[in-house]
This record gives structure tokens, sequence and C-alpha cells, in this order.
């Protein structure tokens, strides 16, 4: 009986334990595997193989504030990044095919330039509460803005992923907190090896033209002159060297394409 006492002890004891633990993220690799090709998504597979996504969501839903409080900042950083891109995936397929707005919301956007087929006319995209993470429903601008942004790692810009044409590519496997260092470089040279995202014109001065989230979140890389510092440090070697004898790089930003980065609608991976 002592014994017996004993092991349920320890079964009370060690539950709250294991409740606490942090997602060690595999759910969310085998949801990825096979639908996410180069920078588009595979939105129709997804959503008709979805049961790994949603049992992700949940284990985002299970996690202790508490335990995420105490853990470390590369794993709370890991957590956060793939809970925005695991709760962007569901808002598309929770809406999958995405169809245009009803007037006058429609003309707003249309006005705006904003595609028929964009996360954008889901309504209240960023501001729905609709996503269960570490125990209340999260909207999107939260977790971001509130949540990553101010952890001060101005990389995070290159992994989370809006399901827009223009945003830095979603990475094909969950982000670790072991490997998070690397994981956010490899992020990074991602979008410097993409013409679509990255280009230094040789010019005189040259210029850097890139994605307009380095306007839009400029400050979180300490300003224009952070931006352009950032990339030199980034940019390619054949680029270094070209900066290297040039006058100081300016900065200009391509238009933004809020085109769903859906496989049905573009045909190559790229």
């Amino acid at each position: 009986m002592r014994k017996l006492l004993g092991f349920f002890s320890f079964l009370v004891l060690a539950a709250p334990l294991a409740a606490q633990t942090l997602p060690d993220h595999s759910t969310f690799d085998r949801a990825l595997e096979g639908v996410v090709h180069g920078s588009l998504v595979d939105y129709a597979g997804l959503q008709s193989t979805r049961g790994d996504l949603d049992a992700y969501v949940e284990e985002l839903s299970r996690t202790d504030a508490q335990a995420l409080a105490s853990a470390s900042r590369e794993a709370v950083l890991a957590f956060w990044i793939n809970a925005y891109n695991a709760c962007a995936l569901k808002l598309v397929i929770d809406h999958y095919p995405i169809k245009k707005a009803s007037f006058p919301s429609s003309l707003v956007k249309t006005l705006a330039g904003v595609p028929a087929n964009s996360i954008r006319q889901i309504a209240d995209t960023w501001k729905r509460e609709f996503c269960p993470v570490a125990g209340k429903d999260r909207a999107l601008d939260e977790i971001e803005h509130e949540i990553i942004r101010p952890m001060g790692e101005p990389r995070i810009h290159f992994a989370v992923n809006c399901a827009s044409r223009s945003c830095p590519v979603l990475a094909p496997t969950a982000y670790k907190a072991e490997t998070l260092d690397n994981d956010l470089d490899q992020a990074v040279q991602r979008f410097i090896g993409d013409a679509t995202q990255y280009r230094l014109e040789r010019g005189d001065p040259p210029v850097f033209r890139v994605n307009k989230i380095l306007d839009w979140y400029g400050d979180d890389f300490g300003g224009r002159e952070g931006v352009i510092e950032f990339l030199a440090a980034h940019a390619p070697d054949d680029d270094k060297t070209f900066l290297r004898n040039a006058r100081a790089p300016r900065l200009e930003f391509s238009d933004y394409d809020w085109t769903l980065n859906d496989t049905a609608v573009f045909a190559s991976g790229h």
C-alpha cells in the first residue's frame, strides 16, 4: 500500500511538470513537410491533410504561460515564430479558397491594391483573435508586435510569414531553440538570395533595392542606416567586395505583392 501511495504521489507531482513542457515542434515539422515548395505553399494540400497543423495548434494552446516565462530566450523566440507561422497557415486554410471580401470592404481593398485572393481579404486579418496559444486566443498582430518584436531580434522579419507573395518565405521546417541562431541566419540568406527580395544595383552611388518590409520595420534595424549596415554585412561576397570601394549605398523599396503565396496561383516554385 505504501508503494502504491508513493506511485500515485509521483503521478500527481509529475503531471504539472509534463503540462509545462514546451512543444518540441516536431508536429509542426510534419505539418510543413510536403506543402512548402520554395517560396510557395500548397494550401489545398495542407487543407486536405490538416491534422498535423491542427494538432500542433492544440499543442500551442496547451502550452503553459509560466513555462514560457521561465524558458530560455531562444526557446521563447522559436516558440512564438512557429506560433505566428502556424496561426497564419491556419487562418488561410480555414478560409481557403479565399474569396474577395463583400462590399463595401471589397472596394476599400481594391483601392488599396489588395488582390482578390489575398490573406487580407479575410475580415480583421491581423486583429482577429482566432488562434489559441499559451492559454488564450491570439491575433497575428499581438504575436508579432506585442511579443516577438519587443524581443529585439531583427532577423525575425525574415522568419515570420504572412502568407503573401512578397513576404519572406516560409521555412520548410520549424524553428528550434537549439539551432535558432543558425535558423535565423539561413532565413536571412534565403532573403538575400532571392532577386525579388534583394538586389544591389551597382551605380554611383549603389542602391540596395529590397522588400518594403525593411521600410515598414526599419526601426527594428536602427533606422535606414541600420538597414544598410545589416544588408552590407549579410550581402553576397561579390557585393561586399564591390561595396568596399563604392560610395555609401542608398536604399529603395520594391512594391509589395499581397497575392497569396499559393502553388495553385504560381506555376513555378520560386
